[in-house]
């Protein structure tokens, strides 16, 4: 392909955040690399890695490499990466965690599916599990306010639509949109660090006049939860927590926000007693800091003892 041809195709830059975990981004990177029908530029934040930087990064002319000096967090990691990408003309942007992989048409189908659909905000392919890849982790959802959650729609790959489909949730996983949408939406307060700022991203996509959409034919895997230690890890207790109250304070009004809170306390009432019987007493301290964080909306309070 020359170099006329390549200019022609789609240029997607990826926000991508490193901590701790080069081994499954150099996979990711990999897999990205090998991508057909678009040109990618990567903006890699690493956020204060223990390990060197491996050679691979300023040896990789599609990456865009930034080191940060302390661990800022995906919410900042996310956009000092789309500072980096937008400098290198990108028609589309996509959040895209490092634990995963993406097939190789992935990107072009997202990029014919805007093509397609103009009025589209966010889209997403269908994440499945690298464990078992017949099974989705996340394929968009109903969004269900008084849970500030989402209901899953499909469970496994036999369950896809044919077509793209209309949801209201999409995953910060991989979460494809324009360059400007971005601007509109993507620079959130950086002190609410990572976990559910997908959320409140989807919401002002639709509130802006947008829809979002899962595109069925676009397919990646996921390896889940294995940078912050795990859905049970005391990182990922408290952050979760925190932030599923202080969005929900944020984007809520009304009777939703009421029974979310009726919600969220008996949730926490009730994993106070279930935690210890899963023998993990310690998350029950994290998940209390977290509500007391979110409460008293202090979202510039992470504790140190939280990152390894």
């Amino acid at each position: 392909m020359n170099i006329q041809e390549d200019l022609k195709l789609p240029r997607i830059g990826i926000l991508m955040i490193n901590y701790n975990q080069w081994e499954l981004t150099g996979k990711c990177v990999e897999s990205l690399l090998r991508s057909t029908g678009v040109s990618v530029v990567i903006g890699l934040v690493d956020n204060n890695s223990k390990a060197e930087t491996p050679d691979w990064v300023k040896n990789t002319p599609e990456i865009s490499f930034y080191s940060n000096s302390t661990n800022s967090g995906f919410i900042a990691g996310n956009i000092r990466a789309f500072e980096m990408v937008i400098l290198r003309d990108v028609d589309y942007v996509i959040l895209l965690n490092n634990d995963t992989e993406v097939e190789p048409d992935m990107l072009s189908t997202l990029a014919t599916h805007f093509t397609s659909h103009p009025d589209t905000g966010l889209a997403t392919p269908v994440i499945s599990y690298a464990e078992d890849r017949q099974i989705i982790w996340h394929a968009g959802g109903t969004f269900l306010p008084r849970k500030m959650g989402v209901r899953q729609l499909y469970k496994t790959l036999s369950d896809l639509p044919a077509d793209s489909v209309e949801v209201d949730q999409i995953s910060g996983c991989a979460m494809i949109m324009r360059p400007d949408l971005f601007k509109a939406i993507g620079y959130q307060d950086p002190d609410l660090f990572i976990y559910h700022e997908d959320v409140e991203q989807s919401l002002k996509s639709m509130e802006m006049g947008f829809k979002n959409y899962l595109v069925p034919d676009a397919r990646m895997i996921h390896h889940v939860s294995i940078t912050v230690g795990g859905v049970l890890s005391p990182f990922a207790v408290y952050f979760t927590h925190r932030n599923r109250y202080i969005f929900a304070s944020r984007n809520l009004k009304g009777i939703d926000l009421i029974a979310f809170r009726f919600y969220y306390f008996a949730v926490t009432f009730a994993k106070t007693v279930i935690y210890p019987l899963r023998n993990c007493s310690n998350l029950v301290y994290w998940m209390w800091l977290a509500v007391i964080h979110a409460v008293s909306n202090q979202p510039n309070n992470k504790p140190k003892g939280l990152f390894l």
